[in-house]
């Protein structure tokens, strides 16, 4: 085999985001799949929305305006990858979350609907909602906000990452599961593959990733490295067969948790929940109480699609072990450089999000340059909110309770304006012309 500039241990959307970056940047590259189909395992199972990070708003504005610049970026690289979606969010006597608060949280969003090329949003009265989305429960119904996001066609953005990488030299090797790591002289010398069917290589390399997804502190494991430690969240959707809804759905699950209903061609997508995953990756399965409680939570605000045959996946979320709540965990990626263990060439990466996977991919590309002797390239120049909410969000990235404050405090900004303004202009037709 021969000696690559940089070998790639996963095939997921980390890895091909790596993979893709690594081609622009001209090294010679190479990607190891296990599983046989990049994009198979947690990238498959993602509901497909490029989303602006709504929920994160109140704790996470910093990865929010990230995800937004993304959306930017990727409709004007791939716009034919992107579909327009509008969706409700329905608000029922009794929740935690007023329309008052929500509208503030809309009016917020609204900060980005330029960047990420959406219309601004609106309010919906309990008539015209359940007009709009036929089916939706009208018993307690005060009212909705309409807003947009973007679903992306994850197979062809999986499909476009792979050939990117590949019409720049990159190699991918599918089936070829990474087994060990041999370490010499305070670098990784050789990662050794196996197809599971008695065939066994060595790939050589001047830098190795660790893009591997869940699997990612084993992988990390099998250097002899210790600082990767993640917290995996399991998260479950419902697939529901039949014709779809005609718009998305945001609606309040058990415990306060927002769940979505995502329709795509054929079957409609309904989740996901976000529960700790304590056994090994390979250990996933949906059990009969998770299908059945998402049933239910949908039955309570769509009785006649929950009624309908279903099925359920479940997928991994790999985040970076924090302190805190599971809820306030922060959605960005984290690179592990593991130089401080005695591996000079060895990076691990984790977390991140779908929207989020070329950023990914540039930090690691240019800390692997780094470690190849070579300057990494400036990023590209994406516009984002001005004013001070620009300011807030520049300021939120500083770090994590800085984030959080910043957040809060924004937020709170909003909701006093929604106070002393008023809720804006309302009605569909509103919202289609993109007005307030």
């Amino acid at each position: 085999m021969p000696l690559y500039d940089l070998a790639i241990i996963g095939g997921g959307i980390a890895g091909l985001g790596i993979f893709e970056s690594a081609g622009r940047a001209g090294l010679r590259v190479v990607l190891l799949e296990g599983r046989g189909v990049p994009g198979r395992e947690t990238t498959a199972v993602t509901s497909g929305l490029l989303h602006g990070g709504l929920r994160y708003l109140p704790y996470d504005v910093a990865t929010s305006a990230l995800m937004c610049r993304e959306i930017a970026r990727l409709r004007g690289a791939r716009p034919d990858l992107l579909t327009r979606e509008a969706f409700l969010w329905p608000v029922y006597r009794g929740e935690r979350l007023g329309l008052g608060l929500i509208g503030a949280l809309q009016d917020e969003y609204d900060a980005f609907a330029g960047l990420r090329g959406a219309r601004r949003h609106a309010r919906l009265s309990s008539d015209e909602a359940v007009a709009v989305f036929p089916g939706l429960r009208r018993e307690g119904l005060l009212g909705a906000e309409v807003f947009d996001e973007w679903r992306v066609d994850v197979p062809g953005l999986v499909a476009s990452l792979v050939d990117a990488g590949r019409a720049a030299g990159g190699e991918l090797l599918t089936g070829w599961r990474v087994v060990a790591l041999s370490a010499r002289d305070g670098r990784i010398a050789a990662a050794t593959a196996e197809d599971g069917r008695g065939g066994r290589l060595e790939i050589e390399a001047r830098v190795f990733v660790n893009a591997a997804g869940p699997g990612a502190e084993k992988v990390a494991e099998l250097a002899g490295a210790s600082s990767v430690r993640l917290r995996l969240r399991k998260g479950v959707h419902l697939v529901v067969a039949g014709e779809p809804p005609p718009h998305g759905l945001i609606f309040t699950g058990p415990g306060g948790r927002r769940i979505g209903v995502y329709p795509r061609p054929t079957e409609t997508w309904v989740g996901p929940t976000d529960q700790a995953h304590d056994g090994p990756p390979d250990e996933l399965a949906v059990s009969e109480g998770e299908r059945e409680g998402l049933r239910l939570a949908l039955a309570a605000v769509l009785p006649g699609l929950a009624a309908r045959p279903c099925r359920a996946v479940a997928g991994l979320r790999p985040i970076p072990r924090r302190s805190g709540a599971a809820c306030l965990l922060s959605r960005e990626h984290h690179v592990f450089d593991h130089s401080a263990e005695g591996l000079s060439n060895f990076v691990s990466v984790a977390g991140g999000k779908l929207t989020t996977y070329r950023p990914l991919g540039e930090d690691v590309v240019a800390a692997v340059l780094r470690k190849l002797g070579r300057t990494p390239p400036p990023r590209p120049l994406v516009g984002g909110p001005r004013g001070p909410v620009g300011a807030l969000c520049a300021f939120a990235a500083r770090g994590r309770a800085v984030g959080m404050a910043a957040s809060t405090l924004l937020l709170a900004g909003y909701a006093v304006r929604r106070v002393l303004a008023g809720r804006g202009r309302a009605g569909w037709a509103a919202f289609e012309a993109g007005t307030r």
